[in-house]
């Protein structure tokens, strides 16, 4: 059992307009992801008025110690270039202590971590400040093993403002809340009853919870298809993707990559606020090429050779544009030396756009970055609700690899929901409200100098 005898009826705390309904005694190590939504305020705080300044490009790792009060959250890079990190308090210690956090059962369903909070930038300072976060942790009731995490408005003084997180105030140019949305297996759990623990499933992309312990539906168990060694899993065809995710003839095609989740997600398991996330796409092609990795996440700035990262234009941030496809990264490797283009072929589970809201972005490598730039209509086909055609060039201004015989590819649906496009930015369209912002946070930075 892992609620404290003393507090077996969970209580119901308001906070605003919200009813917490948490559960609070948890007991036990739990394991996960979570992704973060950097929100900020360009004056007070209320709901409405704040900007969603980036999200994390993918899922991000945190461990919970309810029986020692501390927790490991893994930092990522935000959409707009950002890397962030959460820390102990005054960042202390080293290693993983110096990322370890403590917190406080409030003894109502809610946990409040005590932790410090850093953008590493160096063009602004590396801004960082101590600060809390209060969370609201659900025992799942059909899967004792899962916990639900999310982030509770909760400011100083008690006044809420109508936005999910705490705000920091004093340290970055706008006012900031870092609002975390995840989830947390019990360690050593296996859900599925097929002996893989359910983070080493989680670490791998697969489904916990998929019916038979079968992420791909292709009718073999994901033990059968992860092999002798679940650390080191069968990828038979060598696509990048292992057998437990490809379903069928597909896990044996080096020319087909298939059960691919969107938003660095997991196949049937959808992130709150993210359609999208828990489908799949695939992509197919022709001799003499053949896939040799894919990753999926948010659609994000590159950084820089050097690891700095920076805001060189506004790829993110078109208003009225919809990138709830996020980005689509491929490797493929030719067998034969050929001049002839690379047509690939997307094949997505969720409809796309229609053709007149369809656009696409690529990433292109510009001085040394990459930069998500909008491809010329006539250089991809939309095929079908849920299908569309590129054609590359080994070493083509889309081939982010200048090896011959090898190409990488990124590429990054998009809705266009503002009824015209302009192609004259130099993002393909006008500059959003929450990219002005961030734009206006760095002039502010850089007018008053480094933050101590």
């Amino acid at each position: 059992m892992r609620l404290k005898a003393v507090l077996m009826v969970t209580p119901l705390l308001m906070i605003g307009s919200a009813v917490m309904a948490g559960t609070p005694g948890l007991t036990g190590v739990y394991h996960g992801q979570h992704l973060l939504t950097m929100r900020g305020c360009p004056g007070a705080c209320q709901a409405g008025s704040e900007l969603v300044l980036g999200k994390g490009i993918r899922n991000a790792d945190w461990s919970w110690n309810f029986d020692e009060g501390w927790v490991l959250i893994r930092g990522t890079t935000l959409t707009v270039g950002f890397d962030y990190e959460v820390q102990s308090i005054g960042n202390r210690g080293q290693g993983d202590d110096r990322l370890t956090a403590g917190f406080a059962d409030n003894l109502d369903g809610t946990y409040t971590v005590y932790h410090g909070f850093q953008i590493y930038n160096p063009n602004v300072g590396n801004p960082r400040a101590d600060t809390s976060t209060t969370f609201e942790i659900t025992e799942d009731p059909d899967n004792p093993n899962l916990i639900v995490i999310t982030t509770v408005d909760n400011e100083p003084g008690g006044v809420p403002d109508g936005i999910p997180g705490t705000q920091i105030v004093g340290v970055f140019p706008m006012t900031v809340q870092p609002d975390f949305t995840g989830s947390a297996r019990l360690e050593g759990s296996s859900s599925g009853g097929d002996g893989i623990s359910d983070q080493l499933k989680e670490q791998l992309g697969l489904n916990p919870d998929a019916d038979n312990a079968d992420t791909d539906g292709d009718g073999v168990p994901d033990a059968e298809e992860l092999g002798a060694d679940p650390e080191n899993p069968v990828d038979s065809d060598g696509d990048g993707v292992i057998d437990a995710l490809e379903p069928g003839v597909a896990a044996l095609d080096p020319r087909t990559v298939a059960g691919v989740a969107l938003l660095d997600g997991i196949p049937g398991r959808q992130v709150a606020g993210d359609a999208l996330s828990g489908t799949t796409a695939e992509a197919s092609v022709g001799e003499p090429w053949r896939f040799t990795g894919v990753t999926t996440g948010y659609m994000s700035l590159a950084t820089d050779p050097d690891g700095d990262s920076a805001i060189p234009d506004t790829t993110r941030g078109d208003a009225g544009l919809e990138y709830q496809y996020g980005f689509i990264r491929f490797d493929l490797q030719v067998s034969a030396v050929t001049s002839d283009p690379v047509t690939v072929r997307l094949t997505f589970q969720a409809p796309l756009p229609e053709s007149s809201r369809l656009l696409l972005y690529a990433a292109q490598a510009i001085d040394g970055n990459e930069r998500y730039q909008l491809m010329a209509s006539d250089a991809y086909r939309r095929l079908s609700d849920h299908a569309l055609e590129i054609r590359l060039h080994d070493n083509g201004p889309w081939d982010l690899n200048p090896e011959a015989g090898v190409l990488a590819f990124g590429v990054a649906p998009v809705e266009n929901t503002l009824g015209s496009h302009q192609e004259s930015s130099g993002n393909g369209g006008g500059i959003g409200a929450a990219t002005l912002a961030l734009l206006a946070l760095l002039a502010a930075f850089r007018r008053r100098g480094a933050v101590p």
